[in-house]
């Protein structure tokens, strides 16, 4: 899996998803600490100062991978970029608040670190390319869009990152969780990814099309479907976007 570093561009997810026509068989990363363009999931904008963050995407070919459970690709990006994090930040009492948030957010305490874009083309045989895009918020200290809550590595630390080194140790730890994803070992990745779930403990306001309720997360299921357990003890199902915490 090559890395590549581009000075800029508008963005790194429409970068990778250019070269799958030229390169079809590439795999790999591509990082940038500026993109003009940047993207959240659906419509929504990803604020990043030029030189301040890390911003890179990986092109992956998983044809490997049943399209039903495409999701533990997410799950398997989620928990390198934790531990990323949590290893940047071992040693310190800000460790032990770092975890993902449903779907593939990296959050600390109630604050976003990270965040995830994925692009997928599905063919007859499976996945033939996706497109995982990310943003790790590292150096920079205003943030001046209307998103509600983010936050970087400097405001909790006051240290400043390095993007290289930073994606150097991502890139080792994907491989390692990506290795046990296509092994078989999906089990695992679905453990390490709860283990490290936001509010995994405890009761919680959620609220949906229908209003406001108190519940905990039962689970996460591989093809991505968040499960919670109301107070009432049923069970509601939901895909992204159509429930949201209360923070």
């Amino acid at each position: 899996m090559q890395i590549i570093h581009i000075d800029n561009t508008t963005s790194t997810n429409d970068y990778l998803l250019s070269l799958t026509t030229k390169q079809p068989q590439w795999e790999g990363i591509v990082w940038t600490t500026y993109q003009s363009q940047g993207k959240g999931m659906g419509t929504n904008r990803w604020e990043s100062e030029a030189g301040k963050n890390l911003l890179f995407s990986i092109l992956l070919h998983p044809l490997w991978l049943p399209i039903q459970e495409q999701y533990l690709l997410s799950m398997t990006e989620a928990v390198a970029v934790c531990e990323v994090v949590e290893t940047l930040l071992s040693d310190t009492p800000f460790q032990e608040h770092v975890t993902i948030k449903w779907p593939n957010d990296i959050y600390w305490q109630d604050q976003k670190l990270s965040g995830t874009r994925i692009d997928t083309n599905i063919c007859s045989q499976g996945i033939n390319d996706m497109v995982i895009g990310t943003g790790i918020n590292l150096n920079q200290t205003l943030f001046l869009s209307d998103a509600p809550n983010p936050i970087s590595l400097k405001q909790i630390t006051g240290e400043d990152y390095s993007p290289e080194a930073v994606i150097q140790t991502f890139a080792t730890t994907f491989r390692h969780y990506l290795t046990i994803l296509q092994e078989g070992h999906k089990e695992d990745i679905i453990t390490h990814y709860h283990q490290r779930l936001y509010r995994r403990q405890g009761t919680y306001y959620f609220s949906d099309a229908h209003g406001t309720f108190l519940a905990y997360i039962q689970e996460v299921k591989p093809n991505g479907i968040l499960v919670l357990r109301r107070q009432d003890g049923t069970l509601s199902e939901y895909m992204f976007k159509e429930v949201q915490y209360i923070i």
